[in-house]
């Protein structure tokens, strides 16, 4: 019984030690590089490394050279089996401003080992709360969308994309 409990002591030593010690720096930029190959540009950020976490502050995200939103901060946790992304603070370009409002307040993307099927995505903002699960085995995006009021009356053709399924709330699935 003394041996198990120290292997998993020893084991989860080990496991906190490498992702302490993980050069998550290197990381981001190696996975901004690959963005890059994609056309997707993030500029004029500060990255700094905090234990566990990487936090990335003002950033400016270029999609096909045209610049697409601006990011506060985002702050990126890495636990091995469960793996958090926090971003604070989006501004989107005025390009989309006919489709949805530009201001999001927070998006919170989880993916964890116990359920590597679904990538799961909590956003709050001026258009309201949006949860989406992105099935990979499926390859399928469910999106509900609880649509604040201003959502409602000026962006209805983005509305009329998703499902009205009760009282404020929509649907929308997509297969990728």
């Amino acid at each position: 019984m003394v041996r198990i409990i120290k292997f998993f002591a020893y084991f989860l030593f080990f496991m906190l030690a490498l992702m302490y010690f993980m050069p998550k720096e290197s990381i981001y930029h190696f996975a901004e590089k690959e963005l890059q190959k994609q056309g997707v540009v993030i500029a004029h950020e500060t990255v700094q490394e905090r234990g566990l976490s990487l936090e990335i502050e003002h950033l400016q995200v270029y999609v096909k050279s045209i610049e697409s939103a601006t990011i506060d901060s985002v702050k990126i946790s890495f636990f091995g089996l469960y793996n958090d992304i926090y971003a604070h603070n989006i501004v989107l370009s005025d390009a989309v401003a006919s489709m949805l409002p530009v201001k999001i307040a927070s998006v919170n993307i989880n993916y964890s080992i116990l359920h590597p099927q679904y990538i799961l995505l909590n956003a709050v903002g001026e258009f309201g709360k949006m949860q989406v699960k992105v099935d990979l085995f499926h390859r399928e995006i469910h999106a509900y969308l609880h649509a604040a009021s201003i959502m409602q009356r000026h962006y209805r053709a983005t509305l009329g994309n998703f499902k009205r399924i009760k009282n404020g709330e929509y649907e929308y699935v997509q297969s990728f």
